[in-house]
Formats: C-alpha cells, sequence, structure tokens
C-alpha cells in the first residue's frame, strides 16, 4: 500500500532544509556529501560516509571511541527508520530526511573539526538523539498510516532543526552552550 504524502509536508521539508541553508550556511540539497548517501544501501556505508567528516575531528581531539560509537547508535536507528515501510512510500520528498539528516551530522562533523570544547556537547547531543529515535523505531513494526508517517516526517524535520542550530552554534564556537531546540 503506497500513501501519498500530502504537498504541506513537501513544503515542511523543503523550509527545513531553506532554514538550514540560513542558519548553518550550507545547502544540503547540493552538498557533495548528499550525493554520496543517496547511493547509500546499508547503515554501515552511510558511518563510513559521515566517518570522512569526523576523521578530522579525531586527528585533532582524538576519541578513544566514545564519538564513533554514539554516531553508529545514531545512524543505526536512523537508517532503520529512512528504510521502514513508512518512510519509504509515504514521503515523497525530493530525498529522503534521514538522508538530509545523514547529510547534517556530516556538516556539523566538518564544522566542529577544529572545536575540542565541542566533544563534550556533541556526545550529548548524539546521546539524546539515539535515545529519542531509539522510541520511534517501534513505529517501523507497526502498519503505517497517514498521519504516523507525517509525525515520523516532522519529527526528523526538528532533529534537522536542531542540528541545524548545533552547526551555527559550532561555527560560532559556542557547541558548548547548545540551546535546546528552537
Amino acid at each position: 500500500m503506497s500513501i501519498n504524502s500530502p504537498p504541506e509536508l513537501k513544503s515542511l521539508f523543503e523550509t527545513a532544509l531553506n532554514e538550514f541553508e540560513k542558519r548553518a550556511g550550507t545547502n544540503l540539497a547540493q552538498h557533495q556529501v548528499i550525493s554520496k548517501l543517496v547511493n547509500c544501501e546499508s547503515a554501515d556505508s552511510v558511518i563510513d560516509v559521515i566517518q570522512e567528516q569526523a576523521q578530522a575531528f579525531r586527528n585533532f581531539r582524538g576519541d578513544g571511541g566514545k564519538l564513533t560509537t554514539w554516531l553508529k547508535r545514531t545512524v543505526n536507528v536512523l537508517y532503520n527508520l529512512s528504510v521502514s515501510e513508512m518512510l519509504c512510500e509515504g514521503a515523497s520528498l525530493p530525498f529522503p530526511p534521514a538522508k538530509a539528516l545523514f547529510a547534517g551530522i556530516a556538516v556539523l562533523l566538518g564544522a566542529i573539526k577544529d572545536i575540542s570544547s565541542s566533544y563534550d556537547a556533541l556526545i550529548d547531543l548524539f546521546e539524546s538523539f539515539e535515545s529519542f529515535l531509539r522510541r520511534l523505531d517501534i513505529y517501523t513494526k507497526i502498519p503505517s498510516t497517514t498521519a504516523m508517517t507525517e509525525i515520523i516526517v516532522k519529527i526528523l524535520i526538528e532533529l534537522l532543526s536542531t542540528i541545524s542550530v548545533a552547526v551555527q552554534q559550532a561555527k560560532q564556537g559556542r557547541l558548548s552552550e547548545l540551546p535546546p531546540s528552537q
């Protein structure tokens, strides 16, 4: 059964991408990482693409595996959502919302590569994402409805907004003072 997303859902997603560009200074639809992510067919391949961005930060700060652990957990849960029938069929958008989130995460990692003080805030952010997304994972195991698809996409849009605020704060050297999502 295919569910067509209403035009307002597409409009919300496009608005979220525009908001990301305004806050973070990066157009996700045209960012080089999105072309790599669109071709990813597993959580591991998404992690590999994102790890390229994380490598510069790990080289600068050192890591001990904590960042990688939370990145993998976040990506795995988000990937499960992205391949669920609910989002694959339900969101006829320019590219899946989860891919935009993956690209946003890569942009965030690129923005903090030289800011050691952002490390703890970044770990806290990914820990919160993973915890929150894990709760949403249950909805991938039940039959989808238009209403549920809309709710999940709206939640993913809010996560994208949170990432845009984090990128903005990181570029200003203030990620350790990350405010709640607006």
